[in-house]
């Protein structure tokens, strides 16, 4: 099965090379401008993209929002491969896109009319976290209690636990991820077994070496 990413790679092999959409945003071809970007450093980088975010932002520029996807699919990746506890590659595939796309269309051109990669990568990193406690139900603090102070996260403090330990290498990133489905999401490790075609008591196996592999990190 492809992911997004692939079937994005396949239209921009045919979108790259033409001649119509390069006359679109006047540039002599959009292979040229990808190469151009890839090979340039920061700032003059920055000076294409930023370019290309205020077609989307003035003129709401469907071509340039989709060209300076392409050129933050890099970073889109690196999203897609830290936010395994979105779910499998390619629910994390289509999360990242989703997230970056629709940073691009809403980018804040006035207030931040530069670092356009940062700016849209760090915003959609930040709706990826936000995107963590949905998985799980929260509970809603009663109306008529007395008014207390906000309390974390047991959901999204899990998730960064895990983040630190496939960081540091304490774990492997699959492993996070079944913690992440199985502890976060509430996916029966059952349900997670049959959807790989793997043994549920090899699952809960492998889940309980990395919680120990967790435990002993964090207790020393």
């Amino acid at each position: 099965m492809s992911t997004v990413f692939d079937l994005l790679d396949r239209e921009w092999a045919q979108l790259r090379t033409k001649r119509s959409a390069a006359r679109r945003l006047d540039v002599p071809s959009l292979a040229e401008l990808e190469q151009r970007v890839r090979a340039a450093g920061p700032e003059e980088a920055d000076q294409v993209l930023l370019g290309l975010v205020t077609r989307v932002v003035r003129e709401r520029d469907d071509l340039a929002a989709r060209v300076l996807l392409q050129l933050l699919l890099p970073g889109t990746r690196n999203l897609a491969r830290r936010w395994w506890a979105l779910g499998d590659p390619d629910e994390r595939a289509a999360a990242a896109v989703t997230a970056v796309y629709h940073r691009i269309r809403t980018y804040p051109l006035d207030r931040r009319p530069g670092r356009i990669a940062a700016n849209v990568l760090l915003d959609a990193a930040r709706d990826l976290r936000r995107a963590v406690p949905r998985l799980v139900t929260t509970p809603v603090p009663d109306p008529r209690a007395p008014e207390q102070l906000p309390t974390a996260n047991p959901a999204v403090e899990l998730v960064e636990v895990l983040s630190d330990a496939v960081h540091d290498g304490i774990l492997a990133a699959d492993d996070a991820q079944l913690i992440a489905r199985s502890r976060i999401a509430g996916h029966r490790v059952a349900d997670i077994a049959r959807h790989h075609a793997l043994s549920t008591r090899a699952l809960w196996d492998r889940r309980h070496r990395a919680e120990a592999k967790l435990a002993t990190a964090f207790a020393s």
